[in-house]
């Protein structure tokens, strides 16, 4: 269960460059930002992940600390005859356990963003070219009709602190953006106590020629009085690239 909820959750990309005899899509290879999401073959980053799982039924809280590998592996060409980019997902237990792949993002360049595809969910990961203040609706190619993702109708993506540092908690990378996607807060837990709510929250730092360095995702809901929460916190912190 946990592991199906980690790949529904962490989305992230680092793709590749190749050759493909189809109908080219016209980038500006100029624009310097989009080496924020380098697409080159053989491109890793690996992540120490914090999760915490709510079970509001049972009143029961799970933390799990485990790793996470992003690595692109190969190329194809959608459905549209655009060169596109596989990027394997791996995890593991702990540092020097054995890698496990349990799932597959899909990356697509186009003229002017970055999409990707995450268990049949394609989201607008960035807009080019990067400046401060830049936003977008980042879930518009998502099925909000199901259930399962009505959470993320209405997301507005934006850029923040365009060029600044980050520490991720591991290490000072130069030269990142942020992506504030979502901030939402439907009454408050232990104060509207009377009341149904929920709390999401969904950010992403991405440095210069690495990628992404960290990710943030929090979706919990609360349906009575006893104010159990249901749902999950995941951070990611890059440690390591190529």
């Amino acid at each position: 269960m946990i592991k199906k909820i980690l790949t529904i959750l962490l989305l992230a990309a680092m793709p590749v460059v190749a050759l493909f005899s189809c109908k080219k899509v016209s980038i500006n290879n100029t624009d310097l930002t989009r080496n924020f999401f380098p697409l080159k073959f053989g491109k890793y980053v690996t992540y120490n992940v914090d999760s915490v799982y709510y079970n509001g039924s049972l009143g029961v809280t799970l933390e799990v600390k485990s790793q996470m590998k992003y690595s692109v592996t190969d190329t194809f060409t959608d459905a549209k005859r655009r060169p596109s980019y596989i990027m394997d997902v791996y995890s593991r237990p702990y540092d020097g356990a054995d890698w496990h792949a349990i799932n597959v993002i899909l990356v697509t360049p186009t003229s002017n963003s970055i999409l990707y595809s995450q268990d049949q969910v394609q989201y607008v990961k960035m807009m080019f070219p990067i400046s401060e203040g830049l936003s977008w609706p980042g879930n518009q190619n998502a099925n909000i009709n199901n259930p399962a993702l009505t959470y993320l109708k209405g997301w507005n993506y934006m850029y923040q602190d365009y060029n600044l540092s980050y520490f991720d908690g591991f290490e000072n990378f130069q030269n990142t953006v942020s992506i504030l996607e979502d901030n939402e807060h439907v009454n408050y837990q232990n104060i509207d106590s009377a009341l149904a709510g929920y709390d999401t929250y969904a950010k992403e730092v991405y440095a210069y020629n690495i990628g992404m360095i960290y990710k943030e995702w929090t979706h919990t809901t609360w349906i009575d009085s006893s104010q159990n929460k249901s749902g999950y916190s995941v951070i990611m912190r890059a440690i390591d690239n190529n």
